[in-house]
């Protein structure tokens, strides 16, 4: 079987897809930074381990959105 061949379009959609799921997912990310960041004002001293490593996690995420990012608009400029 073979697959049809994506055309210049279909790529194009599909680059502006991620792009937008992309931007979604930090967007997301950063509302719930926010949110964390919130709820961390007023928990308990020791509780606060948890939320700073989730805090963490968050900041990690983005950081990897970010270089996925780079990495594609990279790759399309190349194309």
């Amino acid at each position: 079987m073979s697959q049809p061949t994506a055309t210049p379009a279909d790529v194009d959609a599909s680059a502006a897809k991620d792009r937008h799921t992309l931007s979604e997912t930090a967007c997301d990310l950063i509302v719930i930074e926010h949110r964390l960041r919130d709820v961390r004002r007023w928990t308990p001293e020791a509780a606060r381990a948890h939320l700073d490593a989730a805090l963490s996690s968050v900041a990690t995420a983005l950081d990897a959105l970010h270089a996925e990012h780079t990495h594609r608009t990279t790759e399309q400029e190349q194309s």
